[in-house]
C-alpha cells in the first residue's frame, strides 16, 4: 500500500464516498429499514475493492486495514439519507456519480496490477471488476439481473480504456499522479460520450425517474409526496377496485423495468 502514493488514495476515497451516495439512493428508494440502507450504501461502495482485493489474494483486503474506508461510506450513505434527491434531477445526478466513479476506480484497479507486478490483462480485468463489482453485487443482493449484464457499455469500455491508458503511463515512466489523473479523466469523458452517441442513436424513449414506491403510488392516488407510509396504506384499503388494479399495474410494470436494469417511469 506504501508505493501507491497519496493521488490513489484521494481517487479510491473519492470512489467510495460516491458509490455510496448511489447504493444508499437505491436502499432509500426500496423504502429498506436503517440496516439495509447501510448494508446497500456499504455494498456499493466497497464491494468492488473486497472482489479485487481477493483476486490479488495480498493480505487482508484494504477496506480493513484503514478505517477511512468505512468513515467515507458511512459519509456517503448519510448524504443519501438526509438529502432528498429524486426525479428527474436525480437521474441526472446519479448519471454524472457514475462517471467519475467509473474512471476513478478504473485507474486504482490497474495501479494495483501494476504495483504487484501483474501483466497487462490482468491490469484490465482489475480495472473492470473495480469500477464494476459494488454495483454487481448490489444488483445480485437485491434479486435483480445484473445491470452489468444488460446496459453497461457506458461502464466498461471506459474502464478498459483508463486501465491502458493507466499502463501506458506506467511504461513510459510518467509521474504516477499525472497518469492516474488524465486516465480518470479521458475514462469519464468516454464514458458521457457512448451515453450520449446510444441515445442519439436509439429511438426517443420516454423520460424515465426514479422514485420511491410509496411515492409512486401517493401521485397514482393523488396524495402528497410528503404522506406517510401509513396515510398511503390507508388510502389502498379505502381505494376502489378500478384504482387497486392501476396500482397492481404500476407496480408490474416498475418490477419488470427494475429486473431488466432500468428505471421506473415517472408515473403519467
Amino acid at each position: 500500500m506504501n508505493d501507491f502514493g497519496p493521488f490513489y488514495y484521494i481517487l479510491e476515497y473519492t470512489g467510495v464516498l460516491l458509490a455510496a451516495m448511489v447504493g444508499g439512493t437505491v436502499a432509500k428508494r426500496m423504502n429498506f429499514d436503517v440496516v439495509g440502507f447501510g448494508f446497500i450504501a456499504l455494498i456499493s461502495s466497497l464491494a468492488g475493492g473486497l472482489l479485487r482485493d481477493c483476486l490479488l489474494s495480498n493480505g487482508p483486503a484494504a477496506a480493513l486495514q484503514s478505517p477511512w474506508y468505512l468513515i467515507i461510506a458511512v459519509t456517503g450513505a448519510a448524504i443519501a439519507f438526509f438529502i432528498d434527491i429524486e426525479g428527474v434531477l436525480w437521474d441526472q445526478v446519479r448519471f454524472y456519480l457514475d462517471v467519475v466513479t467509473i474512471g476513478v476506480w478504473s485507474v486504482v484497479g490497474a495501479t494495483h496490477a501494476i504495483v504487484n507486478d501483474l501483466p497487462w490483462i490482468a491490469a484490465l480485468l482489475l480495472a473492470v471488476v473495480t469500477s464494476t463489482g459494488g454495483s454487481l453485487v448490489r444488483d445480485v443482493v437485491l434479486g435483480k439481473v445484473p445491470a452489468l449484464f444488460t446496459s453497461q457499455k457506458m461502464l466498461v469500455f471506459p474502464s478498459l480504456l483508463a486501465g491502458a491508458m493507466t499502463l501506458g503511463f506506467s511504461h513510459f515512466h510518467i509521474a504516477a499522479w499525472k497518469g492516474m489523473l488524465i486516465s480518470s479523466i479521458a475514462a469519464s469523458v468516454l464514458s458521457m460520450a457512448v451515453y450520449w452517441l446510444g441515445r442519439w442513436r436509439t429511438a426517443p424513449q420516454p423520460q424515465r425517474t426514479e422514485r420511491s414506491l410509496d411515492r409512486r403510488i401517493a401521485a397514482q392516488l393523488d396524495m402528497s409526496p410528503d404522506d406517510s407510509v401509513v396515510d398511503i396504506a390507508r388510502a389502498i384499503s379505502n381505494a376502489d377496485d378500478d384504482d387497486v388494479l392501476d396500482l397492481v399495474r404500476l407496480y408490474l410494470r416498475d418490477e419488470v423495468l427494475e429486473r431488466a436494469g432500468s428505471s421506473p417511469a415517472a408515473a403519467d
